[in-house]
């Protein structure tokens, strides 16, 4: 049976109660500690091409997201198993390093790629 008519929800205050309620809807850039570091990727993921026939037309273009440490072979792994995670704690280890390593080491997306290792 589908929803056969939308209620937008109310959130209401009252000072005589010690509960809250956290009220939220998906993974922003701005929930929580945990998060997408990039500046250049800003959540949206990107898998390694290490295509270089093209000579080397940037590290966002041919090492996308790969080092980031929530990087997965089919996508984010802050949208997907730190969610499922219930948003667990123990991904708060690794705040620093929710970026690609090329840009953890300073390198813009379209510079010309010379380092080999930022994999």
């Amino acid at each position: 049976m589908g929803m056969e008519r939308y209620e937008k929800p109310v959130v209401l205050d009252n000072e005589e109660l010690a509960e809250g309620v956290y009220a939220s809807s998906g993974v922003s850039s701005d929930s929580g500690t945990v998060k997408c570091e990039s500046v250049y990727m800003n959540w949206v993921w990107q898998a390694a091409t290490y295509d270089w026939s093209n000579g080397t037309p940037g590290y966002k273009y041919n090492y996308g997201c790969l080092g980031c440490r929530a990087y997965r072979s089919n996508g984010c792994g802050l949208l997907t198993d730190y969610v499922e995670s219930g948003y667990a704690s123990s991904y708060e280890s690794d705040i620093g390093y929710y970026q690609p390593t090329w840009e953890r080491k300073g390198y813009g997306p379209d510079d010309p790629v010379t380092d080999f290792d930022c994999g």
